[in-house]
């Protein structure tokens, strides 16, 4: 006569085997409540909008250029330098309500200042869209590539261009394309790797970009991009 446990058996063994679950990811929280966004390799993109390599540089270098936006001017009481002052101007997943979106390319950035691309202000909006999270990302570009193709023009454009995008550009400094870029980094190699690591041998107004210093892999491929000569 077969026991209960031998015939409850095979009953178990079905459920056992047929009951997965698909491992949960947690996100992960800094102490300032900012999201880690790690793609697991360094090819592999994801596709959360990163905050701080995608969306704070743009406001800090179109909107709060010296004389506009940052701390010091605060023009018109406004000031966009980190993720609580740009929150205040936006609404999560509600472009239609979020001034500081609705208002690029209506009056700004103002006449006559480098403007934001289409692919930018496409960005902006995902952001939005997705939640306008302070996402931070850690591992965010691929160092094997290092050409100005890709990746160098596009960092140059979201994190220098609002200030130096419009010959001559602040300072004198334009790179705004290929040729001007590599003149100028070329004949200021040394200061221009301790403006992008934010070296403390520099004053803060020295330090590119001036609010916040980009990622690590980002430095690295603008190393690489001038060690190997400025391929384009």
């Amino acid at each position: 006569m077969k026991t209960l446990s031998t015939l409850l058996l095979p009953i178990l063994i079905f459920f056992s085997s047929s009951c997965t679950h698909e491992s949960i990811v947690q996100p992960t929280y800094t102490d300032t409540g900012s999201i880690i966004v790690d793609p697991p390799t360094p090819n592999v993109k994801s596709d959360t909008v990163c905050f701080n390599t995608e969306i704070l540089p743009l406001y800090t270098t179109y909107c709060s250029s010296p004389g506009c936006h940052d701390a010091i001017s605060h023009r018109e009481g406004i000031t966009i330098t980190n993720y609580a002052q740009i929150k205040n101007g936006i609404t999560a997943k509600n472009p239609s309500r979020s001034p500081y979106y609705t208002i690029i390319g209506n009056g700004m950035p103002p006449k006559n200042s480098p403007k934001m691309t289409s692919d930018q202000i496409a960005t902006i909006l995902k952001w939005i869209n997705q939640g306008a999270l302070n996402t931070n990302c850690i591992n965010s570009c691929d160092t094997t590539k290092f050409t100005y193709t890709d990746p160098i023009q596009g960092l140059i454009s979201t994190n220098c261009n609002g200030c130096h995008g419009i010959s001559p550009g602040s300072g004198n400094v334009y790179l705004g394309d290929y040729a001007s870029a590599k003149a100028y980094i070329s004949a200021n190699q040394a200061l221009f790797i301790n403006a992008i690591t934010h070296s403390t041998s520099l004053t803060p107004a020295q330090r590119m970009p001036p609010s916040n210093k980009m990622v690590d892999c980002q430095i690295s491929q603008f190393e690489k991009w001038i060690n190997a000569g400025y391929p384009q």
